[in-house]
């Protein structure tokens, strides 16, 4: 179905890893589940979606000294995704046919609408390398929830993590490029920027941002 080893079907099901993005799509089409229910055991197992609620939307005709609403509910994404909240050391273990987790751990997931191209993480900014002066944007506050995509071309100016050779964990910085160098710089110019010369492996690229209040 998938074509794998048998070995490596076998440490799935006892298990001691877990199959990439790749596989795990084509196993929940084959076998029409849910994604997140076959990698994580979260949610329910059939396939299901959210309801488009604009449709049922009516507006209050005026009339009777009563004024129609000038607003209406926003559209709801058609589906939700939810991706696995991480830590830094995991992350810059993180590939597409590995999946840094403790046999048994279940790990906090968190929705999103976007459908992602990679096996997508979200990442718990800590810090403020990432927080940018007064007025410049974008800027990544401590605490914010990214969302990591490995699918998504690393171009110069995305967000990125990245697992730089000589640390334990990965970085957070935005990809930049002058006269062929490629560098990790932080948003906070506090920070020095990062020459990367083949020492460097780029995670994936950050595609959402999300607060808690």
């Amino acid at each position: 179905m998938c074509e794998v080893s048998p070995r490596a079907a076998i440490k799935w099901l006892n298990g001691d890893s877990i199959p990439g993005h790749e596989k795990i799509m084509t196993l929940s089409e084959r076998l029409q589940v849910r994604e997140e229910w076959l990698a994580y055991g979260r949610g329910p197992m059939e396939l299901s979606k959210v309801s488009d609620t604009s449709a049922a939307y009516e507006a209050t005709p005026a009339g009777d000294g009563q004024t129609a609403p000038n607003t209406r509910p926003a559209d709801q994404p058609a589906s939700y995704y939810r991706y696995p909240v991480i830590g830094y050391g995991q992350a810059g273990g993180w590939t597409e046919c590995v999946i840094p987790y403790a046999p048994g751990a279940e790990p906090h997931l968190e929705a999103t609408d976007y459908q992602a191209k990679g096996h997508a993480f979200w990442l718990e900014i800590k810090g403020d390398s990432m927080t940018a002066p007064p007025g410049a944007t974008p800027t990544i506050p401590e605490g914010t929830l990214v969302l990591i995509d490995p699918g998504v071309e690393a171009a110069p100016g995305k967000l990125v993590v990245a697992q730089v050779d000589d640390s334990n964990e990965a970085t957070f910085k935005k990809l930049v490029e002058d006269g062929g160098q490629r560098f990790l710089k932080a948003l906070n110019p506090a920070y020095p920027v990062i020459a990367i010369n083949g020492n460097c492996r780029i995670v994936g690229v950050a595609v959402e941002a999300k607060t808690r209040l």
